[in-house]
């Protein structure tokens, strides 16, 4: 199903406009995304809120551990190296499951969406799933590599909102009020 999914969208490339449309959002989208996340951190750090900073960042390294930890479990040739797909750019070969973009855009969308703005979180996410799509159109990942970058972040999120919630990071607990009292 994975490779039926796949050959379906990568067959819908041709038309130059959208091959090109996919291309800059497969490989550039990445880069407004990192921004939008940025641009969301400075505007908590200027209010001297610092835990959504750190809660974002936290994430985004968890997401990059969870990432590498899922590749290492399920080794997969990226599907040109198994396929006849045509691709829309070049591409290492290589391991192909979980997507590192997807995987990146995903943490950051979601870390944007749990701890910084629903709102500027929600356009990100959309724009990861762009990303995500695209890179399926492109030839270089399976719809399943995308889903597990989206569910490793997911898990990242998670893991980091439960983390909070355990040990506070950046407020101050009712013990440490009391003590400096």
């Amino acid at each position: 199903m994975n490779t039926a999914f796949l050959l379906m969208i990568n067959g819908w490339s041709g038309n130059p406009a959208l091959d090109e449309l996919m291309f800059l959002a497969a490989q550039w989208l990445i880069f407004p995304v990192f921004a939008g996340l940025a641009a969301l951190m400075v505007v908590q750090v200027r209010r001297r809120e610092l835990r959504p900073v750190l809660l974002s960042a936290a994430t985004l390294v968890l997401a990059f551990v969870l990432g590498l930890a899922a590749a290492a479990l399920h080794p997969e040739r990226r599907p040109f190296q198994s396929h006849d797909v045509r691709l829309l750019f070049e591409h290492t070969l290589g391991q192909s499951f979980p997507s590192d973009h997807a995987t990146a855009a995903f943490a950051a969308a979601l870390a944007a969406v749990a701890f910084l703005s629903r709102r500027w979180g929600f356009v990100l996410l959309g724009a990861a799933v762009l990303i995500g799509f695209a890179r399926v159109y492109a030839g270089v990942h399976y719809p399943g590599d995308i889903l597990a970058s989206a569910v490793v972040a997911l898990i990242a999120v998670l893991l980091v909102e439960v983390a909070d919630h355990l040990v506070p990071i950046g407020r101050s607990s009712t013990r440490t009020r009391a003590r400096s009292r």
